[in-house]
């Protein structure tokens, strides 16, 4: 088996905590023998042993693009909107004759307010949760 200085670093921890089997601590303290730098440096900062993955190339990409369409709101509630206000209006102009209930457009008008009120209210608490940074006062 090849032991590298990785393994000895996922290692460290348990071995540093004595939660280690004999076996592990055995493999840890030889391979540490052989490597002194690895053994001061684990000793001085454990943590800087440790490399950070690198990220995916397209991170500040992707991030912009969910903040982009963060600000924009749910598209869903805005489409359910528009089709209800379009309901409720087609129901006004349907209905115009006095001899039919408005029971309709009101259910079509209320549908649609519901929704455009919903698509307000995620609009303005997801912007509002955008623009908070922290460490600048206002």
């Amino acid at each position: 088996m090849n032991v590298t200085r990785p393994v000895i670093v996922d290692l460290w921890p348990v071995y540093e905590s004595g939660d280690a089997s004999v076996e592990t601590r055995a493999l840890v303290e030889e391979f540490l023998k052989s490597d002194p730098e690895l053994a001061r440096q684990l000793q001085r900062d454990p943590l800087g042993a440790i490399e950070a993955p690198a990220p995916p190339p397209d991170t500040g990409a992707r991030a912009f693009a969910r903040a982009r369409q963060q600000l924009r709101g749910y598209r869903w509630l805005l489409h359910l909107a528009v089709i209800f206000s379009c309901f409720a209006f087609a129901r006004i102009v349907s209905d115009t004759s006095w001899d039919v209930s408005p029971r309709n457009f009101i259910v079509m008008a209320s549908l649609a307010g519901i929704f455009w009120i919903a698509f307000c209210v995620t609009l303005w608490r997801m912007r509002a949760r955008i623009m908070i940074v922290p460490g600048v006062k206002r």
